[in-house]
């Protein structure tokens, strides 16, 4: 059985084809990724796969996710790869998921509930969805939800400070998201640390080129998370504000902007690309913030200051944590980044080694951190693909 995993992020989509034996048995035949999928960036748009032996990139037209969906079934298909499950990466199931579940009709029909939630991740997953169910017909496809592993979040950390009546009307609460990555992240920190998963504390920064969240983990659980209702507040992030004074917002609709037009100026026009008036990717800001562009500069400072006020927090919220955790693509590819965010804080006892920093393979689990730091640092790639196997398998 070949089972096909669609990751879709905000700006990029990745995929692996696993042929599986049986629950525990399996192994990737094709993998790959989307680059600069919908994005307002200086690089291009770029498809890379392998499939078995073959190796392939190519520059195609990468304006939405669903023709990067086109694009990567049609290698599949070149190389007469069959299909027979598919597994969904959502980032938002709303009050009406909260674990795995199968695409019918009616399912679906609440998926697009859920569009609002998440505006700029959600409706890309669901026309992939749409583009398999028309090139694929009678493939079973599942939805696995970012959500999910932060469910269990204490009420303090998910209610928000509103009427209570009024946010149960609306469901307005704090649901946190990249829960697929903190899964996988969670565990591995746990084995590599020689902890049950349940004593282990942790502070875990998900850096991604489009979204990032740091959470809070303790007791075998998601005690805190950047993220909240949506996608949208929390670290300053490629094209998304984060966090902002709610009368931003008020001002905004006063002065007669629409809540649709509101909605893409803090989702698609903010963020790094909006402080910098140069590019959402944070390495090209850093870049030319070095050569000289006070405005990239600025915007790489506040990214940076961002990270750090709630690493402090969350720091403070665990009473210490065993190891701080960079992953995802930033993450594990940004030693400047590591550099700028953990490079001056001896005073707390977390040192970095800056050499090992700098030398980490992008690609492989590394501590960072010097001998005598109080608190362990690790660079761990994070695999949400297998994490969205197992969950279809297991739905299956």
């Amino acid at each position: 059985m070949n089972v096909l995993i669609f990751n879709c992020g905000s700006s990029s989509q990745s995929f692996k084809v696993y042929q599986v034996t049986d629950q525990t048995s399996f192994h990737p035949v094709a993998t790959g990724k989307a680059h600069n999928v919908a994005t307002k960036t200086q690089a291009v748009p770029r498809l890379d796969w392998t499939v078995k032996a073959d190796t392939g990139s190519e520059e195609v037209d990468l304006s939405t996710h669903r023709r990067a969906a086109e694009e990567i079934l049609k290698v599949l298909a070149s190389h007469a790869i069959s299909i027979d499950a598919i597994g969904h990466r959502f980032v938002h199931g709303g009050e009406w998921f909260h674990e795995t579940t199968r695409i019918t009709a009616a399912s679906a029909a609440n998926l697009t509930k859920c569009f609002h939630l998440a505006p700029i991740h959600n409706p890309n997953s669901y026309s992939v969805y749409e583009t398999c169910r028309d090139l694929l017909p009678g493939v079973p496809q599942f939805a696995v939800f970012d959500t999910a592993f932060h469910h269990g979040l204490p009420p303090e950390a998910a209610r928000y400070a509103l009427p209570l009546k009024l946010a149960q009307e609306h469901g307005f609460r704090k649901y946190g998201f990249h829960g697929l990555s903190y899964k996988y992240v969670s565990e591995r920190a746990a084995q590599l640390l020689s902890k049950p998963i349940g004593d282990v504390k942790l502070v875990m920064c998900h850096l991604g080129t489009g979204g990032s969240s740091v959470t809070a983990f303790g007791n075998g659980h998601s005690v805190d998370t950047s993220l909240g209702y949506s996608p949208l507040p929390g670290l300053i992030m490629s094209t998304r504000c984060g966090d902002i004074d709610a009368e931003i917002v008020l001002e905004l609709c006063r002065e007669g902007h629409s809540a649709d037009e509101v909605s893409d100026i803090l989702n698609n026009r903010s963020g790094l690309v909006g402080l910098s008036g140069f590019s959402s990717n944070l390495e090209e800001v850093l870049s030319e913030g070095e050569r000289g562009n006070e405005d990239c500069r600025i915007a790489a400072a506040a990214y940076v200051n961002r990270l750090k006020t709630y690493l402090g927090g969350y720091y403070w919220t665990l009473n210490g944590a065993d190891a701080i955790v960079f992953t995802d693509s930033l993450g594990t590819q940004s030693w400047k980044l590591r550099e700028r965010v953990c490079g001056e804080v001896d005073n707390l006892g977390i040192h970095l080694d800056k050499l090992k920093n700098r030398n980490a393979p992008a690609d492989a689990e590394f501590f960072i951190e010097q001998p005598d730091s109080l608190t362990r640092i690790i660079v761990i790639p994070n695999d949400e693909e297998v994490v969205i196997l197992r969950e279809v398998l297991a739905a299956l």
